[in-house]
């Protein structure tokens, strides 16, 4: 409503002005000004001044709304009574456009839209960091899951954070490494075997075929009464890593170690042929003492030159022996141990007495199915102890190895002595961390010489387990009286 309480002329003044601001405005299609009676009095259309126009009844109605649509939905009518004091001097009318207001209202909704969707994908970030944040650990702990499945329990979780997660991470670290502590005594490949077959974990036993390799380290009395606790386990666990390490090449099982000895059992599989396990036992054999052959004359090489290592050379004798035997959960409830027992046990550890001077022996049973492999010579027949005088056997001594396996041997030391190797356990304790890599190169470079130069009967020879030297020429041990039966013939 517009009221103007001044006198009529500044009245009239005052509506022509504003015809004249309104009409300015390109969005206005007209502005009318009507009497009291409903006639048009003023416009911006000069065809309603010519002739005697009224408003619509839609504007003079009692019960008009002061906002409209006209009839074709292309404008707004907004009208208001003029006052004059008391009095109603006419009606202002005004006809917009809707295309503005559309406009309007289409920036208004469009910036709404964009403002929403700004929030939204705020709040979709947000939501994923905050997702990102909660799953990170538990895929962390998946990945672990999937090595700790496949047997790796160095695996770790990082515990980031103090709520349930990082509870739960803590506590599969703190059973990793008591894990990893329970498989440092007992090897992987006993535990996948009693995990493929569950019939393995309750007691009793049963007959297989096994190849049953022993060896036991020569002169260790003198060597630990010249070396500290330490160092004498250093030493053992030096070798001792090169044996297990060839022993799992082939398939084999560390059944137990007894103080510088050690026991390995190899079990023919069920999709394996009769003489499977014996040919990978005695390619194992062979491995581990060529292993032993070259860090000793490593060793005697660089302590010759006067240097003092963390290990000193050492002489083993190996002994092999195939047969059936017992296999099974031998103790108790609260301690038992999956292990093997019977003849063929017996004689592999009783043949391994008579390796003196460090040479490989095997019974006469493996020769016979390992020939293609190995090289070797029969030694007198002995009837070990515990053996009735027709069970006596004929060892044989292994010498070399066929000229295709010999290859192989030389390509796999290549591969064992490396650099990790040398620096976890030879490198000498008192050498300055800045030399260690040079050292270490040198060391290798010196290794690769000896297992490429080496002729192949030296891995297998006879030695002074004192000096070291090689005996040729010198004669077999003869077996003593106990041995022997001149009466009996040989198994």
């Amino acid at each position: 409503m517009l009221t103007y309480p001044s006198d009529p002329e500044r009245v009239r003044a005052k509506l022509q002005f504003n015809l004249l601001a309104v009409a300015k405005n390109t969005d206005v299609l007209n502005a009318q000004l009507a009497n009291n009676e409903g006639v048009i009095i003023a416009s911006l259309v000069q065809s309603e001044l010519d002739t005697k126009t009224y408003l619509s009844t839609d504007i003079l109605g009692p019960d008009a709304d002061p906002i409209y649509m006209t009839a074709d939905k292309h404008a707004y009518v907004f009208h208001s009574q003029v006052r004059y004091g008391p009095d109603v001097l006419g009606t202002f009318v005004v006809t917009m456009s809707r295309t503005p207001l559309e406009l309007a209202l289409r920036r208004a909704t469009t910036r709404a839209m964009i403002f929403a969707g700004g929030i939204a994908a705020v709040m979709c970030i947000f939501a994923l960091l905050l997702v990102r944040r909660e799953v990170r650990p538990l895929k962390l702990m998946r990945v672990a899951l999937s090595q700790i499945a496949k047997g790796d329990f160095t695996q770790r979780v990082p515990v980031e954070r103090n709520d349930e997660i990082g509870e739960l991470s803590a506590a599969l670290n703190r059973m990793l490494k008591r894990s990893e502590l329970f498989f440092h005594y007992v090897d992987k490949m006993v535990i996948e075997r009693l995990v493929q077959d569950e019939s393995l974990t309750k007691p009793g036993g049963r007959e297989r075929d096994l190849a049953v390799i022993f060896g036991d380290m020569r002169g260790y009395t003198a060597m630990s009464n010249r070396r500290t606790a330490d160092e004498v386990v250093h030493i053992v666990n030096t070798y001792f890593h090169l044996f297990i390490e060839c022993i799992a090449h082939w398939g084999g099982v560390v059944d137990k170690t007894m103080g510088d000895a050690i026991m390995a059992v190899f079990e023919r599989a069920d999709n394996e042929g009769e003489e499977g396990n014996k040919r990978r036992a005695v390619l194992a054999l062979t491995y581990m003492k060529a292993a032993s052959r070259v860090l000793n004359r490593f060793l005697m090489i660089r302590t010759a030159n006067g240097e003092r290592l963390a290990v000193e050379a050492c002489e083993f004798g190996f002994a092999m022996a195939t047969g059936r035997a017992i296999v099974g959960n031998i103790g108790s409830r609260r301690r038992m141990d999956y292990t093997v027992c019977g003849r063929v046990v017996n004689l592999a550890s009783r043949l391994e007495g008579l390796t003196k001077h460090g040479e490989v022996i095997i019974d006469n049973f493996t020769r016979l199915g390992t020939s293609d492999l190995i090289q070797s010579e029969p030694l007198p027949p002995v009837q070990p102890k515990g053996f009735s005088a027709k069970e006596r056997v004929v060892p044989h001594r292994i010498v070399g190895l066929s000229p295709e396996e010999s290859h192989k041997l030389r390509i796999y030391l290549k591969q064992m002595f490396n650099f990790v190797f040398l620096s976890q356990m030879v490198i000498p304790r008192d050498l300055p961390v800045g030399e260690h890599r040079p050292w270490c190169n040198e060391a290798e470079i010196l290794l690769l010489k000896i297992i490429a130069e080496t002729p192949i009967e030296d891995f297998f020879a006879r030695v002074d387990t004192v000096t070291g030297e090689f005996l040729r020429d010198a004669p077999a041990d003869e077996p003593t009286p106990a041995e022997t039966d001149p009466t009996a013939a040989p198994a």
